[in-house]
């Protein structure tokens, strides 16, 4: 099933593109911005989407993020990078919220309940990290010194 939460204009072929590579290759993270590809990156956790903020800087803004699996600690980090748009194959109620409170378009696959660690034996470390943290730039703080 497909969930769609306020989509319109150039972010539906955005969208598109980046489902597409997401669904045809291993990259966790793909951007793209008005039908070209800014970024695709592999890796695992909130690494890549950090890199893409990093390297980008302000031509995130405006662009499409895909992700693997967007949990709250990419919701945030896109808001943060003021996207227009985000596409998940796989994200939470609590992503989605996110992406709707700051007013960001997009497309999910499947709802899950929340993001499983590597060893898929309790929730995410980012995502406990930021339990009581909604703000993007403290978000972006604390998740970038995490991964140093």
């Amino acid at each position: 099933m497909v969930y769609y939460f306020i989509l319109g204009g150039i972010i539906i072929q955005d969208i598109d593109i980046v489902r597409e590579i997401l669904t045809e290759s291993e990259y966790s993270i793909v951007v793209a911005k008005n039908g070209a590809i800014l970024a695709k990156k592999q890796g695992d956790g909130i690494r890549p989407i950090i890199e893409a903020i990093d390297e980008l800087k302000r031509d995130m803004k405006g662009s499409t993020v895909g992700d693997r699996i967007l949990g709250k600690a990419s919701a945030l980090l896109c808001v943060y990078a003021k996207v227009a748009g985000v596409y998940a194959p796989q994200a939470t109620k609590t992503a989605i919220a996110v992406l709707i409170r700051a007013g960001i378009p997009g497309q999910t696959d499947e709802l899950v309940p929340y993001i499983k660690s590597r060893y898929e034996d309790n929730i995410c470390p980012f995502e406990r990290m930021l339990s009581d943290i909604d703000s993007p730039e403290e978000a972006y703080r604390v998740l970038k010194k995490a991964i140093k």
